[in-house]
């Protein structure tokens, strides 16, 4: 996730970790799942997390949409 001496890579990694803490795995049990329904509700997750979850930092947008406007790779 990171390369030597670059801490703003694991900031980021950091963050979205933390968040998925707080917006995934609080108040879920998810012991006994087995690991292929794990791996698709993780996904699922990721998907809201890039297209509809709105971030303030970012003016309020989706990750899909401030990246766009800037003509970045979503």
């Amino acid at each position: 996730m990171s390369r030597r001496a670059r801490s703003p890579d694991n900031a980021r990694a950091e963050r979205f970790f933390g968040t998925l803490k707080c917006d995934f795995f609080e108040g879920r049990d998810l012991a006994g799942v087995p690991f292929d329904e794990f791996s698709r509700l993780i996904g699922e997750y990721i998907e809201w997390y890039r297209d509809d979850k709105l971030k303030k930092d970012q003016g309020w947008k989706t990750i899909r949409e401030y990246r766009g406007e800037r003509g970045y790779a979503a």
